[in-house]
């Protein structure tokens, strides 16, 4: 489990071009529109054989919430 949230620490980290993660930044703030959300949870249900509703996805703002609820998930 300690191992999957690293790898999606580090694809959270590539998608959006940065070092470190801030959980409290906005994702607009590294110019993601929702659609590209919407592709990254796409490669994550993929990748990791898991399913996101669009009622909970909707109101993603902040990488932090992105992130809580990829570990609600996993």
């Amino acid at each position: 489990m300690a191992d999957t949230k690293l790898e999606i620490e580090k694809m959270i980290k590539e998608k959006l071009n940065i070092a470190e993660i801030d959980r409290n930044a906005t994702i607009a703030t590294y110019g993601l529109d929702s659609l590209d959300v919407v592709e990254f949870l796409l490669d994550l249900e993929d990748r990791f054989n898991i399913t996101f509703d669009s009622n909970e996805t909707k109101g993603i703002k902040t990488v932090g919430e992105l992130l809580d609820l990829i570990n609600k998930k996993i």
